[in-house]
């Protein structure tokens, strides 16, 4: 696609600096007003509105103006007839003719520009938006056209992104900081309600696009202190019967089908999506650890595990377009998963010289014991979701009133098998068994308000209920002489742990225009009541606290292919129920994880300044940023003097943390694109436990690139490289990570369907491997999941446009 840069700015500026011609009417002057928006319904800042004489042939800009962050302009002119223009790089032209009267205002409402097309030789080329959309407070990276994550889920969509890393537990990460809050539709949803696991139940191709808010406003909840990242899903909504079907076929065994339906006649617009999917990958690790202390030891161990994955998804509901502009949609989704793990550890205990830390295998070293565990789980979740949603515009788009009420619950089992035979030597060990039962409840309301105030004025409210309750019943048992009984251990107990938080939450905001600068200040306030109860063993926790988080951004506009940002706000990060949880995981005897219900919130300070720059065929943000972190949350390592490693997260350290991030894109030529990013930081952590000092001191690169080619009209191809460098952390260190994937589709049947192939980490490179060193201990953990993935996709578009 080619682009020409518009003149308008240009004319603007020669006729304000040089013209000395006065158009004089009679009359007092009249007011043009409007809001200017994108095909997604979002401001368009810093569009180019001109007022020109109604002369068809002329290009006199009589007057002039740019729109502001959220898209609206106003312009006073003298009575007369005139033609009005709209333009900004990429988006069609916008021209109407105008009739102002004597003290008139005339209201345009939402005016809404089209991505640009161009036709060549009688073949229509459509205006596609670019991969990536930058602005200061997101950037929105649109997915719609990546067939290198099709057939995958939303995790995949997130390993293209630009400052976002996932890891083979399904933690994401916003530079390099994994405290961040994940919305749907601009929404929580219970999808990520205890952590990132549901990100893999989103199928990559529900996904329009990906928006990343580093420092967000007080508009958004404060949870999350790296920022927010926001996937917004497909909307398919088109006048009659439209949708599509897709099949999906992987190896390793990765099968899925759905189909997205919407029918919309008069004032109702129905929608349907439908979800199944298989898939049955293996997952291989290993450990190595060496003790010394009262006394020494080492060993290896050995992990190959198969985990099956079966997954239903429906989701379906209204909207009702009702008289003057409100619009109530009400919507359900139904969930079910069931989830079978067969795992086998081999564990490998070794006779070393005593008195010594030793970080690898000596092959002369005698082999005391090797003990065989297999593993195997079964789990079962239902997750139910109901909602309904409205909003009321008032005068034109800037003054509105939404409103989203949520229900959701659910439920959650998983049964634990653990066996294991004596290959050399005698182990004293016994079967053991665990069962986890857990139902949860979650109730949210949120309400927002905006409305203009003045000619540039903006002040926008809203409040958030949000109450959460969790029942986890757990019991643990090992099989001794004969019988099933609960152990003698500490950390195996039985017990039911209930949760239950409430947070309410109010907020206001006020932006507005002066000259080239435009501001926005807001402060949002929430109070946290948290109380958890352990039943048998009569224990209780209760926290209740009332934070304040400030946001300030301040931008000025240079011209409309330039402008800088600064910006403030205060986050929170309340930990995951996960965490909370005090029952210990035993899948693997020598290495337990237990929860931590007494932990508290993180608390963090943002700063960021930004320069953005735009041109013809790309742009370039570049983001200067430091964050002061207090009460991180770390899982910390102990090691008892049989060798048991227990894992169990505190509120260790405090952090510093600072960097400078650069996202560029490029149309190299017709049909060719490119995008990159790299993120340099640097972090220092401190803290204490039991005494011990906990520091580190840290550098770390991460970057990315994207390429895209279309050729022959109907052929996509698509790659892209990652790389995260290596990192130190309080306890030791974190290896280094790089993978390759790419992807090749082809259009079929008159644009209406679409076959692809993708491969993922081509060269199956992408491990985790972390070092955790102390004075008495070593731990180094490697682990590699089914990361080297090759998918074929097949879609089918009816009475709409192809996607992806």
């Amino acid at each position: 696609m080619s682009f020409r840069i518009t003149k308008s700015l240009l004319l603007l500026s020669c006729y304000l600096l040089f013209s000395n011609t006065v158009f004089a009417q009679n009359g007092d002057p009249g007011t043009v007003t409007g809001t200017v928006v994108n095909p997604e319904g979002q401001g368009v800042p810093n569009a180019t509105v001109a007022i020109l004489t109604s002369d068809p042939d002329s290009e006199e800009i009589l007057e002039g103006t740019a729109t502001d962050p959220e898209g609206r302009f106003e312009i006073e002119m003298e009575p007369g007839t005139y033609r009005l223009r709209i333009t900004f790089v990429a988006l069609n032209p916008y021209l109407t003719e105008i009739d102002i009267e004597s003290g008139e205002t005339i209201e345009l409402g939402r005016i809404e520009m089209q991505d640009r097309q161009e036709e060549l030789d009688e073949v229509v080329v459509r205006g596609e938006r670019s991969y990536v959309e930058m602005n200061f407070d997101s950037r929105r990276f649109n997915v719609g056209e990546d067939v290198t994550s099709l057939g995958g889920s939303a995790l995949d969509v997130l390993d293209n992104v630009p400052s976002i890393t996932t890891d083979f537990e399904g933690n994401v990460s916003l530079r390099g900081n994994q405290g961040v809050q994940i919305l749907i539709n601009g929404r929580p949803s219970n999808l990520v309600r205890g952590g990132t696991d549901g990100l893999s139940s989103i199928p990559a191709n529900l996904i329009e696009s990906v928006e990343v808010i580093t420092n967000p406003s007080a508009r958004y909840e404060a949870q999350g202190t790296a920022g927010i990242i926001d996937i917004i899903l497909v909307d398919n909504a088109e006048l009659g019967f439209n949708g599509n079907v897709r099949a999906t076929t992987g190896y390793p065994q990765d099968h899925s089908i759905s189909t997205n339906l919407n029918y919309q006649k008069n004032s109702i617009n129905w929608f349907l999506n439908l979800d199944f999917e298989y898939e049955n990958e293996p997952e291989t690790g290993s450990s190595f650890q060496s003790f010394s202390a009262d006394t020494t030891y080492l060993f290896s161990e050995d992990n190959d595990v198969t985990e099956q994955e079966r997954e239903g998804n429906i989701f379906f509901g209204a909207d009702f377009f009702l008289p003057n502009d409100q619009i109530l949609t009400a919507s359900s989704r139904i969930s079910l998963e069931r989830g079978d793990e067969d795992g086998d550890l081999l564990y490998t205990d070794f006779n070393p010289p005593a008195n010594q830390i030793y970080r690898s295998i000596d092959n002369n070293w005698d082999v005391l014991r090797q003990i065989d565990r297999e593993n195997i789980e079964d789990a079962k979740e239902r997750d139910f979701d109901v909602r309904l949603q409205y909003e009321n515009r008032f005068e034109g788009d800037d003054h509105r009133l939404t409103a989203d009420f949520d229900f959701e619950f659910g439920s959650e089992s998983e049964d634990f098998l653990q066996t294991g035979t004596d290959v050399i030597g005698i182990s004293e060990f016994n079967n053991r068994r665990t069962f986890s039962d857990e139902e949860y409840r979650e109730i949210r309301f949120d309400t927002d308000y905006e409305r203009p105030l003045g000619e540039n004025g903006r002040f926008e409210t809203g409040m958030r209920i949000n109450y959460e309750w969790e029942d986890n019943d757990f019991t643990s048992e090992e099989f001794i002489n004969g019988a099933w009984t609960e152990p003698e251990d500490e950390f195996t107990v039985s017990d039911n742990f209930t949760y239950i938080e409430n947070v309410n939450a109010l907020y206001a905001i006020y932006s507005g225009q002066a000259g080239d600068f435009t501001y926005q200040a807001g402060l949002r306030a929430e109070n946290t009541n948290i109380e958890s109860k352990l039943d048998l063993a009569g224990t209780e926790s209760s926290q209740n606290y009332t934070n304040l988080f400030p946001s300030l951004f301040l931008s000025y506009t240079i011209s409309e292919q330039n402008s800088l940002q600064i910006s403030y706000s205060r986050r929170i990060s309340r930990p995951w129920s996960f965490y909370l949880l005090p029952f210990t995981e035993i899948r693997d005897s020598r290495n337990r994880r237990v929860g931590n219900p007494d932990l508290k919130p993180e608390i963090g300070n943002s700063y960021e300044f930004g320069w953005l720059r735009r041109w013809e065929t790309g742009s370039v943000l570049t983001s200067f940023y430091y964050r002061y972190r207090t009460g991180v949350i770390e899982s910390v390592y102990t090691i008892d003097g049989d060798g048991i490693t227990t894992r169990f997260p505190i509120n260790l350290a405090t952090e510093d943390a600072w960097g400078v991030e650069i996202s560029a894109d490029q149309d190299l030529f017709e049909g060719f694109q490119l995008s990159g990013s790299m993120n340099l930081f640097q972090s220092e952590s401190e803290g204490q436990f039991e005494g011990e000092l906990y520091e580190s001191s840290s550098e770390s690169f991460t970057s990315r690139l994207r390429v895209r080619y279309r050729f022959l009209e109907s052929w996509n191809f698509q790659s892209y490289m990652f790389y995260r460098g290596p990192r130190e952390t309080t306890q030791g260190r974190r290896g280094g990570s790089a993978f390759f994937g790419a992807g090749l589709s082809k259009q079929l049947l008159d644009d209406k369907a679409r076959i692809s192939l993708n491969v993922r980490d081509l060269f199956n490179s992408r491990t985790s491997d972390r070092e955790v060193i102390r004075e008495t201990s070593y731990t180094n953990n490697n682990y590699s999941w089914s990361s080297r993935s090759f998918r074929v996709t097949f879609q089918y578009n009816f009475n709409s446009e192809g996607r992806r």
